[in-house]
């Protein structure tokens, strides 16, 4: 018997609806999957027809943050968990690269700083 997949469908019509707005307009979407009440087979049919790329994204701060590009480029598994390891989000973005990935301006400036005082020690 065929499970029902309703929710697996809409979600992959969204995802292909904003890889569509991604290419032709540059415009990236997050799809909240605790949005959706996704049956057990719902979850497993999205796993297998996304699948897995070969760009996985790991960002360790307060919780672990994991990225995983899917086989279609540019849409990608987000995988947010709190310090003590839990998953507290799970998503699907439609983005060139994971904004959250992506260096930050102020990093950037603390890196700048930071680079300046290495340098001094041995550049006069």
């Amino acid at each position: 018997m065929q499970a029902n997949l309703t929710n697996a469908i809409f979600i992959i019509n969204e995802i292909k609806h904003a890889l569509v707005e991604l290419k032709n307009e540059g415009k990236t979407r997050t799809i909240n999957l605790s949005n959706f009440p996704l049956s057990y087979d719902e979850a497993k049919f999205l796993d297998e027809f996304l699948g897995h790329g070969s760009v996985k994204i790991i960002y360790e701060s307060e919780g672990l943050t994991v990225w995983q590009e899917t086989k279609f480029p540019g849409v990608w598994w987000g995988e947010y968990r709190n310090s003590s390891g839990k998953i507290i989000l799970r998503t699907i973005e439609i983005t060139r690269f994971p904004e959250l990935a992506m260096s930050q301006l102020e990093d950037i400036e603390e890196g700048i700083s930071d680079l300046e005082k290495a340098m001094s020690e041995f550049v006069s």
